[in-house]
């Protein structure tokens, strides 16, 4: 698979800098005076300085939670999921959605957790304990909230 792009507004790019580059250990590529690339986990992000940010809180909730309809992230395995947890605890960064379990007991079961960084764009980090669960649904239950309750032995 070859890397994903997204280019993300900010206001500030010395704090987006250390954010990203100091905090979540991204590093830095090329940049411009108004631009910088990141390296995010082998996926490239470049943050882009505008002089206001756009309206991101119209949030819908999901499993209870109310989820930013603007955001991005990452989909770690299981045990990168919790070490950077521990390392985001450990630093002391706010949560805009504290890590736990979405979905629990249905074929989209997993662990997830949002920061937002200092523009306020959300990211959202979660894991599956079984990776082919990312697309996964139980026959009949596409529309079902998580996938459907996993009844079965082998879920497709």
């Amino acid at each position: 698979m070859r890397p994903f792009h997204l280019a993300f507004p900010v206001t500030n790019l010395t704090a987006i800098e250390e954010f990203y580059g100091d905090k979540l250990g991204c590093k830095i590529g090329r940049r411009t005076p108004t631009t910088i690339n990141f390296n995010f986990f082998g996926h490239q992000l470049v943050a882009h300085e505008v002089s206001a940010m756009p309206d991101f809180t119209d949030g819908g909730k999901v499993d209870g939670k109310r989820v930013p309809p603007f955001h991005f992230g990452l989909v770690m395995d299981w045990e990168q999921w919790h070490k950077f947890r521990d390392r985001i605890k450990e630093m002391e960064l706010q949560f805009r959605i504290k890590p736990h379990t979405r979905y629990p007991g249905k074929i989209g079961e997993q662990a997830t957790m949002f920061i937002d960084d200092p523009a306020g764009n959300s990211l959202e980090f979660k894991s599956f304990i079984d990776d082919d669960r990312l697309f996964a649904t139980l026959d009949g239950e596409e529309n079902t909230v998580g996938g459907g309750k996993i009844t079965q032995q082998n879920p497709q």
